[in-house]
């Protein structure tokens, strides 16, 4: 067998973007950190960095050489956990990435009971406000919200609820405006889009007899985080779609208000809420308690109505 523990090594220094962030982290000496790598490359042959005064680069070979170095030490991780999940009480370190907002909003309130019945998993919690990869960031489970069923074929994919999406502005936006029973009124209205890159975004409203609305508009403020397009709704500065749950208590004081009729026939697609693995490791026990100890809190939390 080689040096396995140099390969580890390695993707250290990749992942910390240099030698001394990778020692710190690893507590070693920064030399005895550079002398493990280069007699990894005088084992197998190549260089692996270019380096400099202030950073180190990979090569094209160290590029090869990280993808199997990242796969053995996501192996290393798998095998400790699972050692660690047959010793008995549950244990280890549970990366969980999502949203933001539906961290903040959903998934914190649930850390305190699950934390307190497995008071020997630590949790870290990615949040971004786009979609977290789960290979490149290495987590052990992402939450996603999307607007259509998931195909990747990769993923192990656990459907968790569906997300009830309303049309909401201000009640003060609101007063001296009608409510609108078709989408294309929206067109004389200040759109607030979950959008930060496009000119114009497109939106799609379903008719009761199943027809499809796709309907374009150019944002009058756009942002990429749920809840600060929230915070600008309230502000009196437009109309927004925004999921039901986030907007219950508002809803209910008066400070929002839904913009379509009720006696409209047009209506919102919900968004799916899914859990995700990836499918090229074992399911670790940490994961599987955490799905199934917040699945049905997050349905309890998600699926919420005004008279809930």
């Amino acid at each position: 067998m080689e040096k396995l523990d140099d390969l580890l090594l390695f993707a250290e220094v990749v992942e910390h973007a240099g030698f001394s962030a990778a020692a710190r982290h690893l507590g070693l000496q920064r030399s005895k950190l550079s002398r493990h790598i280069v007699a990894l490359e005088n084992r197998i042959g190549v260089r692996l960095f270019h380096r400099n005064t202030r950073n180190v680069v990979l090569t094209p070979a160290g590029e090869e050489v990280y993808i199997h170095a990242k796969a053995l030490k996501q192996a290393a991780h798998n095998a400790f956990a699972v050692a660690t999940d047959l010793a008995g009480e549950p244990k280890g370190v549970l990366r969980i990435g999502c949203s933001s907002t539906l961290a903040q909003e959903a998934l914190v309130p649930i850390l305190h009971s699950f934390m307190h019945q497995y008071p020997k998993i630590k949790i870290i919690l990615n949040t971004a406000d786009y979609n977290i990869d789960l290979i490149s960031a290495q987590v052990d489970l992402v939450f996603r919200i999307s607007s259509k069923p998931l195909q990747d074929s990769s993923l192990i994919i656990r459907p968790v609820c569906e997300l009830s999406m309303i049309l909401v502005a201000s009640h003060n936006y609101m007063q001296d405006k009608k409510k609108i029973k078709h989408p294309d009124e929206l067109k004389v209205m200040n759109f607030i889009a979950l959008e930060f890159q496009k000119k114009f975004i497109y939106n799609e409203f379903l008719h009761q007899n199943n027809d499809l609305l796709t309907l374009q508009l150019e944002p009058y403020v756009s942002c990429g985080n749920m809840s600060i397009l929230k915070s600008i709704v309230l502000q009196d500065l437009g109309v927004a779609i925004l999921p039901k749950y986030l907007c219950i208590e508002e809803l209910k004081s008066g400070q929002l208000v839904e913009v379509f009729e009720s006696n409209t026939q047009w209506f919102l697609r919900n968004s799916l809420v899914n859990a995700l693995i990836p499918t090229r490791q074992n399911v670790l026990l940490t994961t599987k308690l955490f799905l199934d100890f917040s699945i049905p809190l997050l349905r309890q939390k998600l699926s919420i109505t005004l008279d809930g």
